[in-house]
């Protein structure tokens, strides 16, 4: 039986090896290894034909005969001379080199290889003379050398000629009729003088440089493959007025969103399309003609740069623990969801109404994470028999509340669900959670709780005042996290003007000073996910967002990065303020303190005291108004409990507003009727 497994792990080691051979055989015969091969060969005949050209030009002289040692001596020295350069271009890494998108880098490496094979060969020629009296003469080196790197350049650099040739004279496209796009490239660099190369050798990808663009005085002034570093950004008027671009192509690695977004707005208002090439980890990857440039996401162009994560933050509030996320199937909720199984929590309760997001988390999560890992449970907060039921049964260590009504016109509407929803189904939860034994309760707060000008903002302040209040009945660390709008979440703002792009226009801003501070989504669930480790008792952070950005400007933006002009081919339609909408969000009341905790993106404020008995009043009071379905009672309720001041400023802006948006209407009409008339006149 020994024998018998022996003979059968020989024979299988035997075909094991076969296999490595044919793999092996295979690969030296792969188009890469054929056509070093094919290189090598024509190397070894364009040396051997240089040998005999110089020996030719040397002795075929009537004043020159050939010496009788070199003659005895002519087939060893012949062979030597051949590959002496050949052995230096495969020490120069020559032979594994696409050559088509070859750089000065490249270029120096060939001539080097030259360089040294002269050497070597008149050291050859020395000892030669000294050992065998054999002269061999420098001029025929010389010529053999020069020859041989004009003949081995050849197949090497005659695609990138051959293509600056096309570019210089503005050939036909291989490929395409259409007019070759006139490309200034941003970035000087390796990156850039690829990029160069690339577009030049491939002329039927569309681009045609000419010219460079680079911030760095030192490189401007110079030639780059053939175009002028022309300027930098503030020299920008200039270069397109000199060279009539239809593309700006940013070559640069590892840009910072600040840095991006610079070089945008001082390019963006000339309406020119702007692209970029994708992560990439080399200048070798932007050679790659398959490797296809990208459009600008509008993501890049918001907020700040990011900042790192603190793993041990994150460790601390979802590493190897039990983690619920009510509203688990929103925006919000959702992006909790997967970066908690991606920090490695041990078990993850998605918590939510919603049957149809519900579903597609469900089947998103089944491709990613295996299934044991978390679990579905359909319930709303404001039912707290349910909240206990599931509490008691996971037992959640940490508890992410996401859920809640967030949109402001809806919740003007229907303002006794906005209360009963984000005000009592946070109360429930928060007293479920106590009793459940939970260690850690973050609730996802918004920027409108600052000065609440609507019902939707109030009621989420007062979830907040919930926090703060209840979290000195118990153990559980609790705290509020406030952030502004986050990009792409359904129904904001971006998604609705790419809506309307899409349908070619109008977009609707409903005023021109409206401001938003924005964030996207990953980042702002990765903050909050280190905030629950700072949870302690009943605190509102506050995440550092950035500088808040016109919404008028970010749809001009929007329709840039779609290929179009504002107002020419997408009109821009002001609207007036919705209600409850104000110009400017905040994210601290004025009286409000802040300061750094141990993460430079999170902030803590340190909040006033609130009267625990008269507030417990007010949110009785509050439910029997919901309960009786009173919305004016529960209006005048609400803004009673929160400051009222920010409501009424808010009708009056929007009464501003409003009237403004139909001064604008009225003249952009007259100026479209003018048009009109001055057209049918020439007509």
């Amino acid at each position: 039986m020994a024998k018998q497994q022996k003979k059968t792990d020989n024979r299988s080691e035997q075909i094991d090896t076969r296999k490595r051979a044919n793999v092996n055989v295979k690969a030296l015969f792969s188009p890469r290894y054929r056509g070093v091969l094919l290189t090598f060969i024509f190397d070894i005949a364009f040396c051997f034909a240089a040998f005999w050209l110089a020996r030719k030009a040397m002795f075929n002289q009537v004043s020159v005969s050939v010496p009788l040692n070199y003659k005895n001596f002519e087939i060893p020295i012949m062979i030597i001379m051949t590959g002496i350069p050949v052995c230096m271009l495969a020490l120069f890494n020559c032979y594994n080199v696409v050559w088509k998108f070859a750089g000065r880098i490249e270029f120096i490496k060939f001539v080097a290889s030259y360089v040294m094979s002269y050497c070597v060969l008149l050291i050859m020629k020395a000892v030669l003379f000294a050992a065998f009296n054999v002269q061999l003469w420098g001029t025929q080196i010389l010529l053999y050398v020069f020859l041989s790197l004009v003949f081995t350049s050849i197949p090497r650099f005659s695609n990138m000629l051959i293509g600056y040739f096309k570019h210089v004279q503005r050939g036909n496209f291989a490929a395409s009729d259409k007019k070759p796009l006139r490309t200034v490239i941003y970035g000087a660099g390796n990156i850039g003088a690829v990029l160069n190369n690339r577009f030049i050798a491939n002329t039927d990808e569309g681009y045609m440089p000419v010219a460079f663009m680079d911030d760095d005085a030192d490189k401007q002034g110079r030639s780059i493959g053939g175009n002028l570093v022309a300027g930098g950004l503030d020299n920008v008027e200039q270069i397109i007025e000199d060279y009539s671009p239809d593309m700006f192509v940013i070559a640069i690695t590892d840009i910072t969103k600040s840095r991006l977004k610079d070089i945008y707005e001082r390019i963006s208002k000339y309406n020119i399309p702007i692209k970029m090439l994708p992560p990439i980890s080399d200048a070798n990857a932007a050679a790659n003609a398959s490797l296809a440039l990208r459009d600008i996401k509008i993501e890049s162009l918001l907020g700040r740069d990011e900042f790192k994560v603190k793993t041990e933050l994150v460790d601390m509030s979802v590493k190897d623990k039990v983690v619920m996320v009510t509203g688990g199937a929103g925006s919000i909720g959702s992006e909790l969801c997967r970066q908690a199984l991606t920090f490695g929590c041990k078990h993850l309760v998605i918590f939510d109404q919603n049957e149809n997001g519900m579903f597609n988390i469900d089947q998103e999560f089944q491709k990613k994470f295996d299934t044991s890992r978390y679990s579905l449970i359909m319930g709303t907060v404001r039912e707290a028999g349910k909240l206990a039921e599931v509490l008691n049964r996971f037992k959640p260590e940490t508890v992410f509340h996401a859920a809640a009504y967030k949109h402001v016109p809806m919740m003007e509407i229907a303002p006794t669900e906005a209360i009963k929803n984000n005000v009592f189904g946070t109360k429930n939860l928060i007293e479920q959670c106590q009793k459940a034994g939970v260690k850690r309760f973050v609730l996802i707060s918004t920027d409108k709780a600052v000065n609440p000008a609507n019902v939707m903002g109030a009621s989420k302040r007062l979830a907040e005042m919930l926090v703060q209040t209840r979290a000195e009945d118990g153990d559980m660390q609790m705290a509020a996290v406030r952030f502004g709008n986050v990009l792409g979440s359904s129904g904001s703002v971006i998604p609705t003007f790419l809506r309307q792009i899409q349908e070619g226009g109008p977009v609707t801003v409903t005023d021109r000073n409206i401001k938003r501070y924005f964030m996207t989504i990953p980042e702002a669930v990765r903050l909050v996910l280190q905030t629950g480790a700072l949870a302690s008792s009943g605190e509102v952070f506050v995440l550092d967002m950035g500088e808040p950005v016109y919404i008028y400007d970010l749809a001009c933006n929007l329709i840039r990065l779609n290929g179009l002009v504002p107002n020419k081919d997408i009109q821009i339609v002001i609207s007036g303020l919705r209600p409850g909408e104000k110009l400017f969000e905040e994210l601290r009341y004025d009286q409000e303190k802040v300061d750094q905790t141990m993460h430079e993106g999170i902030f803590v404020t340190k909040l006033e005291a609130i009267d625990r008995a008269k507030f417990d009043k007010d949110l009785a009071e509050l439910k029997k108004i919901a309960e009786k379905e009173d919305e004016v009672g529960i209006e005048k309720k609400v803004f009673e409990v929160v400051p009222r001041a920010a409501r009424e400023q808010a009708l009056k802006e929007r009464e501003s507003s409003l009237r403004a948006a139909d001064a604008e209407a009225k003249m952009t009409l007259a100026a479209a009727a003018a048009t009109a008339a001055t057209a049918s006149d020439a007509a």
